[in-house]
Order: structure tokens, then C-alpha cells, then sequence
């Protein structure tokens, strides 16, 4: 199993509905690949982390790279995994309010060299605490 997180620039500003298009399309396309993970957007960027067996995820992140929705797809961390983080997720989805642009952005800024194992697991337990957060 692998765990893939890639960055990309929104090309428009992502609506309320274009996101829960992209939602619905990945929880049942991911469920029926064995693919875990969350989205995370704001500030006209996604970061996405997906997360599964590596024949699946790596043709799946192929197919995202052509979506129209984004562009400047940047792999930043790859990775063997052990157990999943999102195991309860076919796509968890974390609004970017200002902690988590905090998050995003210091990854972003990484983006051009490997992304620290310490700075993406920090990360990804606190989208995980957010995603498992009473509403």
C-alpha cells in the first residue's frame, strides 16, 4: 500500500458545488478501488492525499492530473504505508479556514524539495482530528 499527496492550483474558484461533485465522484470511484484519503481546499489550492494499493493510486492520480477543475498537479510526498490514517474515508473533505491554510501552506512552500516525514504526519493527524471532529 502506498499514501500519495499532491498539491494543484484551482483553475476557477472551486463553488460549494463543484466540490461536492468532486466528493461524491471520488467516494464512489474510491471505495470500488480500495483508496482511502481526504481533499483539502482553499485559498485556490487542493492538496489531496490518497492512499491504497499502488496499482490503483497511481493510475487514479493519472486521471486526476487531467481534470480541467486544476492544474500544476505536484506530487510532494509518497510513500509506503503500513495502515491507512483514512481508513474510515473513501474522501474525507477539510475546508480550508485559517489553521488549516497554515497547514496547507507550509507544505506548499515545500513543495519543491521532499516534503519532511515529521511535517506530513503532523499534518495529516490534524486533518484527521478535524475529519473526525463532532459536527
Amino acid at each position: 500500500m502506498i499514501r500519495l499527496l499532491y498539491f494543484s492550483q484551482t483553475t476557477q474558484p472551486a463553488s460549494s458545488e463543484a466540490v461536492e461533485n468532486i466528493l461524491q465522484s471520488s467516494r464512489a470511484n474510491n471505495l470500488a478501488l480500495d483508496i482511502t484519503g481526504v481533499l483539502v481546499h482553499g485559498g485556490g489550492l487542493f492538496m489531496q492525499t490518497l492512499e491504497g494499493p499502488e496499482e490503483n493510486v497511481l493510475p487514479l492520480y493519472v486521471k486526476i492530473m487531467r481534470d480541467q477543475r486544476h492544474e500544476n498537479c505536484r506530487i510532494v510526498h509518497i510513500s509506503h504505508a503500513e495502515k491507512r490514517l483514512f481508513q474510515k474515508w473513501s474522501m474525507g473533505i477539510v475546508e480550508g479556514d485559517p489553521l488549516t491554510q497554515h497547514h496547507v501552506m507550509r507544505l506548499y512552500a515545500q513543495r519543491m524539495e521532499a516534503v519532511p516525514g515529521k511535517a506530513y504526519t503532523d499534518t495529516m493527524r490534524e486533518f484527521l482530528r478535524k475529519l473526525n471532529a463532532p459536527r
